[in-house]
């Protein structure tokens, strides 16, 4: 591969890394369309709608120059050989498919697409771990109270995480001492799919995750009848909590659940870490201080991939994967 071709595959895992906002169970692709030097036309594909169609549109906007190359960060097709037949239908000569050719590349689109590729691959949502913590490693006080650990500009981070992944989840504590929404509001985008686990129904129904104000999935040792956005499905009487969270895991990716973020509380969060199930966690850490309270959970540093500051507070960054080629 020359040094330009590898240049426009690269810039073809940008577009669809840089235009990603949801995520769909189809993966995120960017093309691009350079003769020799010069690059003539680019774009991303919507996951949601036809590659094909999307594709054929964008091609055909423009009339492209003898020996034209097309560029792809991933084939959006089965087989190779109906994206040569796309392309030449448009002039195009070449075909470059980046997530086909060298290391580099490969683990670079991975890395944009690894949530569809991990539902695929192990046979459960991709889980995305974030909590906020004090310098001395709080997430709560005693009491539970856990209001404001970030500040205002984490929080909106937060918001748009939310937007971005299919689901959200939280263990039972935080639905009884923080009552969270679980939405979107900081940001512009869909609100996730909330998920309870509440085997006996002891939690209050008057909580907010209960208000039928966006689609929410409660499992339960026996299911209530479901109603608009409230859905109850069944969790199989068994007290290991492992296998009541299998279960599920088991469940989402049958619906077609391809990501989950979790947002607390830190028991659930320690459990997950401890079990290895999870795929990247996010923590943010203020200045503030609690003196004591409920111990943030603990991620091996050797999965520490950045570090970086959002406005007061700093934001960590754990990868539980190696970008797979």
């Amino acid at each position: 591969m020359t040094q330009n071709h590898w240049l426009f595959c690269q810039r073809s895992i940008d577009l669809a890394r840089d235009n990603f906002q949801k995520v769909s169970i189809r993966p995120q692709i960017g093309w691009a369309v350079a003769h020799q030097q010069q690059l003539l036309a680019e774009g991303w594909l919507n996951p949601n709608v036809s590659h094909r169609d999307q594709l054929t549109n964008f091609l055909g906007k423009s009339v492209f120059p003898e020996q034209s190359t097309l560029f792809v960060s991933t084939n959006p097709f089965e087989n190779i050989e109906k994206l040569h037949q796309l392309a030449a239908h448009h002039s195009i000569k070449d075909v470059q498919v980046a997530n086909e050719s060298e290391p580099s590349l490969r683990k670079a689109e991975w890395l944009v697409n690894r949530r569809v590729y991990t539902f695929h691959e192990e046979k459960r949502p991709y889980i995305v771990l974030k909590w906020a913590q004090t310098s001395d490693s709080f997430v709560a006080r005693s009491n539970y109270d856990s209001k404001w650990i970030s500040g205002v500009h984490a929080r909106k981070l937060v918001h748009r995480w939310r937007s971005q992944e299919a689901a959200i989840w939280v263990g039972g504590n935080t639905y009884r001492y923080d009552n969270p929404q679980l939405n979107v509001r900081d940001w512009s985008g869909e609100d996730p799919l909330r998920i309870v686990v509440d085997p006996d129904q002891t939690l209050n129904k008057q909580l907010n995750v209960f208000d039928q104000s966006q689609p929410t999935l409660c499992y339960t040792h026996q299911p209530s009848i479901s109603t608009s956005n409230l859905e109850f499905a069944p969790l199989p009487h068994n007290t290991d909590w492992e296998q009541r969270i299998l279960h599920v895991m088991t469940d989402l990716h049958e619906r077609q659940i391809v990501s989950v973020f979790v947002e607390g509380g830190a028991q659930f969060l320690s459990f997950l870490i401890q079990q290895g199930w999870w795929d990247e966690a996010r923590v943010f850490t203020s200045q503030t201080t609690f003196g004591e309270g409920i111990t943030a959970p603990i991620v091996d540093k050797k999965y520490l991939v950045t570090k970086e500051i959002i406005s007061e507070d700093q934001l960590l960054t754990y990868y539980n994967f190696s970008t797979r080629s």
